[in-house]
C-alpha cells in the first residue's frame, strides 16, 4: 500500500503509524513545519527507522506554492509510488491547498485540482480518497468534485 497525503498540513499521525514499516509507502506533500503546524515533525530527514528506512517521503513547501510548483512536487511523489509499485494508493485528500482556504497560505487552484485528479487515476491503481482538510465551505464541493472528476470519467469509458 502507498499511502499519498497531500493535505496542506503534515500527515503526523500517518507517518508515526508506518514509520518503521517496509510495507506501507507513505509521503506526505505539506507546507513546511518550520512555519506550519505540525511544528515537530515532517521535515525532509524523516526517512522512515528499521524496516522502515527510505519508505516515509516528505515534502515540506513554502507559501504561496502556485499550481505548477505544487504539481511539480506531485510529480516526484508519483515517480516513488510507481517505484514502489504499490496494490493500492490511499489518498489523505485535504483541499486546504486551495488558494482560499483560511488556514493555509498555497496559491493553488480549483482547476489544480482537476490535474491531481488525473495524475492519480492515471497510476491506474485500486484507489481509495480520504477527504480530509478543507475549510472554505463555498469551495470544498468544488474541490473534491474536480480532484474526483478523472476517476468517474476512467470509470465509464
Amino acid at each position: 500500500v502507498a499511502l499519498l497525503d497531500i493535505d496542506y498540513h503534515h500527515g503526523n499521525g500517518t507517518q508515526d503509524i508506518f514509520y518503521n514499516s517496509d510495507q506501507v509507502l507513505f509521503i506526505s506533500i505539506h507546507a513546511d513545519p518550520n512555519r506550519a503546524y505540525p511544528f515537530y515533525c515532517g521535515y525532509p530527514e524523516e526517512q522512515g527507522a528499521g524496516a522502515g528506512c527510505g519508505f516515509n517521503h516528505n515534502f515540506p513547501l513554502p507559501p504561496r506554492v502556485d499550481d505548477a510548483l505544487y504539481l511539480q512536487v506531485l510529480d516526484k511523489a508519483l515517480e516513488i509510488v510507481q517505484n514502489f509499485a504499490p496494490d493500492y494508493l490511499v489518498v489523505s485528500a485535504g483541499v486546504d491547498i486551495y488558494v482560499e482556504d483560511p488556514l493555509g497560505d498555497f496559491n493553488f487552484s480549483l482547476e489544480g485540482f482537476i490535474t491531481i485528479g488525473r495524475q492519480l487515476s492515471a497510476l491506474d491503481l485500486p484507489t481509495l480518497l480520504v477527504q480530509e482538510g478543507g475549510y472554505n465551505a463555498q469551495q470544498i464541493g468544488q474541490a473534491i468534485l474536480n480532484l474526483l472528476d478523472s476517476f468517474r470519467h476512467e470509470n465509464t469509458a
